[in-house]
């Protein structure tokens, strides 16, 4: 992978993190954002050019993450696709499943690799979950919260928090949502802060999930059930918990038994900066395609409608 010219477009909180990934397994070619200041700064850090514009940068490389503020993903990744460049975008996708469309569309036209990066895919326990073969959950239930930061302000607390348990309830389920039930409230911005969604899959399996971007300590948790078993997954302590029926006794629980799974010390970023590069390269599959980033995408629209027409009737009511 080293031989892939790489750079990373937008190095705030986030792009820093990806520059540095890029350095450590691929050529980084260097950064470029709005603020020159800051793309100087990482630059330095990381013996990188600093590019003056987006168009030198599309020049020099063959692949690029994006991350910009997500009103400007599409135009960004345009201007990639269309210079013969793959683009890893962060979440969310794009502002709109317009734009959505149209970029998975541009990229199977030119025949350039387009993810999309749900974090979350790339964590160990969920990596491990799929590689057990449970099949489809019936049940899933999720909470994170998050203390405000002043970044991300441009969208709410579904496309900033929740959307990341909408994308694993559609890829461990690997069935769309047929229901959306969902309230919130806009806290200390004019967008929703707190969010609670409940989903109804094809199958009739139900997800419960709920997001804040307004408390104190942070929480990342979710369980998982199925028939016969059921995991539990912190994604912050790095904790896999699998409770399955069968030998063994948990405590006030017969019949059932416990494990805390090992978990791979690995870096989700780095793993998916990995997986993204190998799939340039043609030796895997993108971890987040461009279509399952729409279907996201989809899901994470629906829970922000079902949430104004809450509001809407709080203010009438």
């Amino acid at each position: 992978m080293k031989a892939l010219r790489t750079a990373v477009v937008g190095v705030g909180h986030l792009g820093r993190f990806h520059a540095q990934k890029y350095a450590a397994c691929s050529d980084l070619q260097g950064v470029f954002d709005q603020d020159p200041e800051r793309a100087a700064a990482v630059a330095a850090e990381l013996g990188c050019i600093a590019f003056p514009s987006l168009e030198a940068l599309l020049a020099q490389v063959d692949a690029i993450s994006i991350a910009t503020p997500t009103s400007t993903h599409c135009q960004v990744a345009t201007a990639a696709l269309n210079a013969g460049v793959h683009c890893l975008v962060e979440k969310p996708f794009t502002l709109d499943l317009a734009e959505a469309e149209y970029l998975e569309e541009l990229a199977a036209r030119v025949g350039k690799v387009l993810a999309v990066g749900h974090i979350e895919r790339a964590h160990p326990a969920i990596r491990t979950l799929r590689e057990r073969g449970f099949g489809a959950p019936r049940y899933l239930e999720a909470e994170r919260l998050a203390p405000f930061k002043p970044r991300s302000l441009d969208i709410d607390v579904i496309m900033d928090l929740m959307i990341h348990d909408l994308d694993l309830t559609l890829w461990l389920s690997g069935e769309a949502l047929q229901d959306i039930r969902a309230v919130g409230v806009a806290a200390v911005t004019d967008k929703a802060d707190m969010a609670n969604a409940w989903v109804t899959l094809d199958s009739g399996a139900v997800a419960n999930l709920a997001a804040s971007r307004v408390v104190r300590e942070p929480v990342r948790r979710m369980r998982i059930f199925w028939e016969d078993r059921y995991a539990s997954v912190d994604f912050m302590a790095r904790q896999l918990r699998l409770v399955e029926r069968g030998g063994g006794s948990v405590p006030g629980i017969p019949g059932v038994a416990e494990q805390v799974l090992e978990l791979p010390a690995e870096d989700a970023l780095e793993f998916e900066v990995r997986n993204f590069l190998g799939a340039v390269l043609g030796r895997e599959m993108a971890l987040c395609s461009a279509r399952e980033g729409r279907l996201a995408l989809a899901a994470a629209l629906g829970v922000r409608a079902a949430v104004e027409t809450f509001l809407q009737g709080e203010e009438a009511g």
